[in-house]
């Protein structure tokens, strides 16, 4: 199937205004032709044009009285009239009234810009690609372009731990989500320094430690409750409330502090699905 392209400020494009009220014909009538036009441009040999405007004299008020103006022009006009159900002389006056705003001649203005040529357009001897065609290209694209960047990262001394810090960046800037959006917890998921720092001042928190697994017990938690969706600062109150839940466990336990400042119950440690489905809490 042949395609071609309609910008989104078409249907509220100014000169259509103009058209119909230069033509003394309604928007509607006017956008209609048009979208015809563009129909008979896109499918003609010579993309752009439309056979017959040009030689056509468009201040003759009845076609079928000049000579001089050949069948296939009467039949272009009049394919118009009869595809829209619009009498001969509106059709004319609308195309006369498009000349200079939307018609150079027979060409569509600004056709070149606005239907480009795309590289899955196809050759006139083969025709359009295949979808399976396009697809092929498209890996061979992406497989050069890995190839590429492989070869540019080869050049560069750049050790592996820049390299995990580059894509811990780029996971980031994945995730970034604004202020007020909820989302569902992921794995690259972590809580602002700047405001947790606030959030476990509030909790009674301030200046306790933690260890990493504690972060990636509840990342893990929440990601099996992909529908569970909350704003970056309620994922935080919620990292917040199990630390300080897990602390008043171990205390409650006996537990004794370990080098990062935690305290560890000498009986069984508690996984964080045991503490946020706790009913105590």
């Amino acid at each position: 199937m042949d395609w071609l392209r309609l910008w989104h400020d078409m249907p509220n494009d100014p000169k259509w205004r103009t058209i119909a009220r230069v033509s003394g014909r309604p928007i509607s009538e006017v956008m209609a032709i048009y979208c015809h036009l563009l129909v008979m441009a896109s499918s003609n040999p010579d993309r752009g044009h439309v056979d017959g405007i040009t030689c056509h004299d468009m201040s003759r008020e009845n076609v079928t009285n000049v000579t001089s103006v050949t069948c296939h022009e009467i039949n272009f006009v009049e394919g118009i009239s009869t595809a829209l159900d619009v009498d001969i002389q509106h059709i004319e006056s609308v195309l006369t009234a498009m000349q200079g705003r939307v018609l150079d001649g027979d060409l569509v203005s600004g056709w070149e810009s606005r239907q480009p040529k795309r590289e899955d357009a196809g050759t006139n001897e083969y025709g359009p690609k295949s979808a399976r065609q396009r697809k092929r290209d498209e890996r061979e694209r992406k497989k050069q372009q890995a190839e590429n960047d492989g070869c540019h990262d080869a050049s560069r001394s750049v050790t592996q731990s820049h390299d995990r810090l580059d894509k811990r960046r780029e996971d980031q800037k994945l995730h970034t989500h604004t202020a007020q959006s909820k989302f569902s917890l992921h794995d690259a998921w972590e809580p602002d320094p700047t405001t947790f720092t606030a959030v476990l001042f509030r909790n009674g928190m301030a200046n306790q430690t933690f260890e990493a697994d504690q972060l990636l017990e509840f990342r893990s938690y929440w990601i099996s409750r992909p529908d569970d969706l909350k704003t970056q600062a309620q994922w935080e109150h919620a990292l917040a409330q199990q630390l300080k839940r897990q602390v008043r466990t171990q205390q409650a336990n006996g537990g004794i502090p370990n080098e990062t400042g935690r305290r560890t119950a000498p009986s069984r440690t508690r996984n964080a699905h045991d503490i946020l489905t706790d009913p105590d809490w």
